[in-house]
C-alpha cells in the first residue's frame, strides 16, 4: 500500500467515526434547532444510521446526519427550516 492509500483510509475512518458519533448524540425527545437558531422540533426517532425524524409542519422529515452536531449542547442542524420544509 503506497502513501496515497493510507491517507484516503484515514480520512475515510474519520468521516466514518464523525458519523457515528452524531449517531450516538442524537436522541428521542431531543429539541432540534435549525441553522439560525430557532427551535423546529423534537426528535421523533433516531435511524441506525444517524438521521433524525421528526415532524415539521404536520409531515415526518428526515434531517440526515450529516447535517447534524451538537452546539452548545443542543443538537443542531445545518439546514434552514425552509430547507427542512422541502425534505420528505
Amino acid at each position: 500500500m503506497n502513501k496515497f492509500s493510507s491517507v484516503i483510509l484515514a480520512a475515510t475512518a474519520l468521516t466514518l467515526s464523525a458519523t457515528a458519533a452524531n449517531a450516538a448524540d442524537a436522541e428521542r425527545n431531543d429539541r432540534l434547532f435549525d441553522a439560525s437558531g430557532s427551535s423546529v422540533a423534537k426528535v421523533n426517532r433516531v435511524s441506525e444510521d444517524g438521521d433524525v425524524l421528526v415532524i415539521y409542519k404536520g409531515k415526518v422529515r428526515r434531517i440526515q446526519a450529516e447535517t447534524l452536531s451538537k452546539t452548545d449542547g443542543k443538537l443542531t442542524t445545518t439546514l434552514t427550516k425552509t430547507e427542512i420544509r422541502r425534505l420528505k
